[in-house]
């Protein structure tokens, strides 16, 4: 199995330099893990994954993590684990393209010669609103065809309004193949056949990041003035990362448009991306997608709108949430008690040299180290509260006091008044 790369994370502030143990004072660190190694350590470096359980209790950019041992701060890097991927177009002409009407769109894609390695299309069409399963077929000679993939899928979804909204995905994947001629078969089925316009052919290579996967607490509300479904899930914390979900619905023949939202407070919600639910079980077309993805949020709330219309509404059952693994790659010596401190708000985040030199560590090869669970500081120290300001420890103070300076003019000013009247005060010379 091929081992996954690790993309370093490089969390640098530009025209700062911060020295090992530079900023760490224990008692500013409010909490603490102790790091548990493995069965069988060797002196080298460590990965640590880090627990869900972190994310509540230190900065949301996490920039206030240290590890400390019994000689002070250990430099380390913390890193995400990404896919790893590469891709490589192939040159493609499409022709032959012919459709049978209300059965199939069909055409073939010359792919130039044999032995080129492809094994991904996306087809251009300006068609909206549709599902359709695809047939790809492959050949060498435009004689002898073989199945690549029997039940592709495309779609697409798009509201004209004022607010207008698409959703497509017209992506087809198949194993690797190096033949040189495709035949793609659109399943119209009793509908008009799609207006294709092109396609794009190539050759996908990745390797999955591990992910963690999270039970959010799901809520369920019907919103009848805007005729929709919103389900609302809970990881129960803020500051775990995540980027992709999928719902379970025992419902069927529906196609839904799904604004996805995050908040941390259920009052404040911010938009990251429409998605489309879809589950059609029908003679002419089988299938589903009940996924959403949207950019990385670390946000305790993810809220989904699904836009019922005059539809019923389908029933959200459950949900999950899905996250890339966050990993810190530190120096490890076996018989060292390693902690790993958090929960300070005005730490600065550190650098290491071991940054700049992660990147030739084979991390593949590493010993893998957990954490216990986060407890109390015991050599914590609160910092001692700010001296308020008299006006906003007490905010009556300002009133009552210009209530008085006003009340001293005034009476000055009656007094000088009445002095002139009576004719106490010379009359100025001329």
């Amino acid at each position: 199995m091929a081992s996954l790369r690790i993309s370093v994370v490089i969390f640098g502030m530009l025209g700062y330099a911060f020295f090992a143990a530079a900023d760490f004072t224990q008692s500013a660190w409010e909490f603490r893990a102790r790091i548990l190694p493995g069965s069988s350590m060797k002196q080298d470096y460590a990965v640590l994954d880090l627990p869900s359980e972190v994310f509540s209790y230190s900065k949301p950019d996490i920039s206030d993590l240290r590890i400390v041992d019994a000689d002070g701060e250990v430099p380390y890097v913390a890193a995400v684990e990404r896919e790893t991927s590469g891709v490589t177009y192939v040159s493609a002409r499409m022709f032959d393209q012919s459709f049978v009407k209300g059965e199939s769109t069909i055409f073939l894609v010359d792919l130039g010669s044999e032995g080129v390695f492809h094994n991904s299309f996306a087809i251009d069409t300006s068609s909206e609103n549709f599902r359709r399963l695809v047939e790809v077929q492959g050949s060498n000679d435009k004689t002898n065809w073989r199945t690549l993939t029997p039940r592709g899928q495309i779609y697409d979804y798009t509201v004209r309004d004022i607010k207008p909204v698409t959703v497509r995905d017209t992506t087809v994947a198949y194993p690797d193949s190096t033949v040189r001629f495709l035949r793609v078969i659109i399943a119209d089925q009793g509908e008009g056949p799609l207006a294709v316009t092109g396609i794009r052919v190539w050759r996908h290579i990745s390797t999955a990041a591990r992910e963690i996967s999270y039970t959010p607490k799901l809520e369920v509300a019907e919103n009848a003035e805007l005729k929709s479904t919103e389900a609302v899930l809970d990881l129960g914390i803020r500051g775990i990362p995540h980027r992709r979900g999928r719902i379970a619905t025992q419902s069927q023949n529906f196609n839904r448009l799904v604004s996805v939202y995050d908040s941390d407070d259920k009052a404040n919600w911010r938009l990251l991306k429409n998605s489309y639910f879809f589950a059609v079980v029908a003679a002419r077309f089988t299938g589903s997608n009940l996924d959403f993805v949207y950019p990385e949020s670390n946000k305790r709330y993810i809220k989904l709108v699904i836009v019922n219309g005059d539809d019923r509404p389908i029933a959200v059952e459950s949900a999950m949430l899905y996250g890339t693994v966050r990993r810190i790659l530190f120096k490890f010596i076996p018989g060292n008690e390693y902690y790993l401190y958090l929960g300070n708000l005005k730490a600065h985040r550190p650098q290491y040299d071991i940054e700049k030199i992660s990147q030739y560590v084979d991390t593949s090869t590493l010993d893998q180290v957990g954490a216990g669970p986060v407890v109390k500081n015991p050599g914590y120290v609160a910092p001692k509260p700010e001296k308020v300001p008299l006006a906003e420890r007490s905010p009556y103070v300002l009133p009552v006091v210009l209530g008085a300076v006003i009340v001293l003019l005034a009476f000055l000013l009656l007094r000088l008044f009445l002095k002139m009247r009576t004719g106490s005060i010379p009359p100025a010379q001329s």
